[in-house]
């Protein structure tokens, strides 16, 4: 699966020469979900823009996993469900200056805001640690500490971590990722979460992704509750996508979530 040494120049110049770069993403998802006892359709909109351009790492939604750019982002969500709906708006900002970052988000729950604000320090390239302040209204500040590492190995290929724990040490939770390049212009990502907490028992997922090429991959996820879920996406041109997905549980036959949607990148 990894690189032959005898090949790796020539298709690293390959890699190179091929590579996106993009500044914006923005995504339309709709989502139709039955529970059972009750269905919800859901309309999600999100758009980030970073102030410097991202370059792909091969497949079109790729990239390095930290990613030091400054960039604002935002977001808003509508679900209908039986009886009523709610809403939910996201507004949020990270601006990097030298190995410092600073950071800050609102976030409107139907009604109920969110805010965070924070800071981080790059001690190299592929080390990040954050600091993290969140206030739910009508609630406690909870601290947040957060370390991001990336591992590079051979040529584009990595491993990256990612560790957190509140202030309390109520809850902690590591999760990690990993990226090769195969041979053929093939790619493969894999993904594992583990989240502990005072209140509940581990909770772990983990999923993979194979990419045909760089335009279309498929993908798949398996959680602790029985939960799983298959995705595809293909970008038509070099800016637009299509995806779709399915989530069901094995110990819950009447649950079923349909999702469409499409990203713009430019």
């Amino acid at each position: 699966m990894k690189f032959k040494f005898a090949a790796l120049p020539l298709m690293l110049a390959s890699a190179v020469a091929s590579a996106d770069q993009y500044n914006s993403f923005t995504d339309v998802d709709y989502t139709s979900a039955d529970y059972g006892n009750f269905e919800t359709d859901t309309l999600s909109f999100g758009s980030q823009y970073y102030f410097g351009a991202l370059e792909t790492l091969g497949p079109r939604k790729e990239f390095n996993y930290i990613l030091p750019v400054s960039n604002i982002y935002g977001g808003f969500r509508y679900t209908d469900y039986d009886g009523g709906d709610s809403d939910s708006l996201q507004l949020g900002g990270e601006y990097y200056t030298g190995q410092w970052k600073v950071f800050g988000e609102l976030e409107d729950l139907n009604s109920t805001n969110v805010y965070s604000a924070g800071a981080g320090f790059l001690f190299t390239p592929n080390l990040l640690a954050e600091v993290e302040a969140q206030k739910v209204e009508d609630s406690d500040t909870v601290l947040f500490f957060r370390g991001k590492y990336n591992h590079q190995l051979s040529g584009t290929d990595y491993i990256g971590f990612t560790a957190e724990v509140d202030d309390e040490f109520d809850y902690r939770s590591v999760s990690s990722k990993y990226f090769t390049a195969l041979a053929g212009g093939q790619y493969l990502t894999a993904g594992l979460s583990l989240t502990d907490s005072d209140d509940a028992d581990v909770y772990w997922g983990g999923n993979v992704e194979f990419y045909f090429n760089k335009d279309t991959s498929v993908g798949a996820a398996y959680a602790e509750n029985e939960t799983y879920q298959f995705n595809a996406t293909h970008f038509f041109n070099r800016n637009v996508a299509g995806k779709v997905s399915y989530t069901s549980n094995r110990d819950d036959d009447d649950l079923d979530i349909f999702s469409l949607g499409v990203t713009v990148q430019l």
